[in-house]
């Protein structure tokens, strides 16, 4: 549910970092959250150590939330895979590979991919897509110097791909099991995954 009418700074307490954020905070502060009349939407949230009184005001500007989650998978010469995300759509992902290619020598081809959330274990077929068939062989994780990672599932045989993530670790990305279907089957590589920037996040 997105509160207000303010164009500028529209927020939705449906966003999942917010619910996160008020989930950690509760553990830990005695946490007030400052609502606007006439609509509630959230303001400003106060945090105030429980031990000492200490207390301080953190302000709600807006949120963003991505609808239709993609990665940009990034191929270097070498073969080593990344990705980067996510972004909301494949247009945006695909805005990201110019960065990309100005910050390295080596990089090879990128490519958009949706995202497939992990809560679901079928992979609908639109979540695969197909790579140039010189590149299949090749693939294979690039070193992990991320704080999160997204699963890869490699079909060789077919020369087609699926993403699944982000998790926050190697070991939950190891932990998912995909239902029935191509998935089953596939090379799993476990790839880190760079955040992008909010402006390139929603482009």
């Amino acid at each position: 549910m997105r509160y207000g009418t303010d164009d500028e700074h529209p927020f939705d307490t449906d966003n999942r970092a917010w619910r996160r954020l008020r989930d950690v905070t509760s553990e830990h502060f005695d946490a007030i959250t400052w609502t606007r009349d006439p609509d509630g939407r959230p303001v400003l949230l106060t945090l105030r150590d429980m031990r000492t009184g200490d207390t301080v005001t953190l302000a709600v500007l807006d949120s963003l939330e991505i609808r239709d989650p993609h990665a940009l998978l990034a191929v270097q010469t070498s073969g080593e895979l990344g990705a980067h995300g996510p972004t909301s759509g494949a247009e945006a992902a695909r805005s990201h590979a110019a960065t990309l290619a100005l910050d390295s020598t080596t990089l090879t081809v990128t490519k958009p991919v949706p995202l497939h959330d992990p809560v679901v274990t079928a992979l609908p077929a639109t979540g695969w897509v197909g790579l140039p068939p010189g590149l299949v062989p090749v693939l294979r994780p690039a070193p992990d110097d991320a704080r999160a990672v997204v699963l890869v599932l490699l079909d060789r045989a077919e020369g087609w791909l699926a993403a699944v993530g982000p998790f926050p670790t190697h070991a939950a990305a190891d932990r998912w099991q995909p239902a029935d279907g191509p998935g089953r089957a596939a090379d799993r590589l476990t790839v880190p995954l760079h955040p992008v920037t909010i402006e390139q996040a929603k482009r």
